[in-house]
């Protein structure tokens, strides 16, 4: 059983390491969104020369500011959680919900990796490109399903460890 532990922590460990990298790269997206809309704002006023497909730029910035963020929030427990009934719960009683909830999180975001593979490959069939700058859609529904994976990985771990706290004696 230690050997299986040690496995497991191994796994935690490279999970939570590749979701702090795309939770860098979320943020570095953001930062480049700030400065593309500053640009374009400035371009519109002060000189009457926007840039030309700023919406489809801060489209895709945001999923991979959302979709590479998603995991790493998790890994810190980040989302919002409202505790009333729950934090009234024994230990056990608590981690009993807090699987289920987990597992129908799991289930939900499988769909959502399911459909987003999908639509990735009819992006690719199609060559589908964004309307005003023809950026391809496909690497950034890879990032959308990479940051779904990751997230699931993230919800799996923190299932076993709420059955584990359940089974435990």
């Amino acid at each position: 059983m230690n050997r299986l532990t040690a496995i497991g922590h191994r796994i935690e460990v490279v999970v939570t390491q590749i979701s702090r990298v795309l939770n860098v790269i979320g943020i570095s997206s953001i930062g480049i969104l700030m400065l593309i809309i500053t640009a374009d704002v400035m371009g519109r006023f002060l000189f009457d020369s926007p840039i030309m497909g700023t919406v489809d730029i801060a489209q895709y910035a945001m999923v991979v500011a959302v979709y590479c963020s998603v995991a790493y929030c998790a890994v810190v427990k980040g989302h919002v959680s409202v505790d009333l009934v729950v934090s009234r719960l024994p230990d056990k009683g608590q981690a009993a919900l807090d699987s289920v909830t987990r597992l129908l999180s799991l289930v939900l975001f499988s769909l959502l990796a399911w459909g987003a593979t999908r639509e990735l490959v009819r992006s690719i069939a199609r060559e589908e490109v964004s309307w005003t700058i023809n950026i391809p859609t496909w690497p950034f529904r890879i990032v959308l399903i990479t940051g779904v994976v990751m997230l699931y990985l993230v919800l799996l771990i923190d299932l076993f460890h709420m059955v584990a706290k359940v089974v435990k004696k």
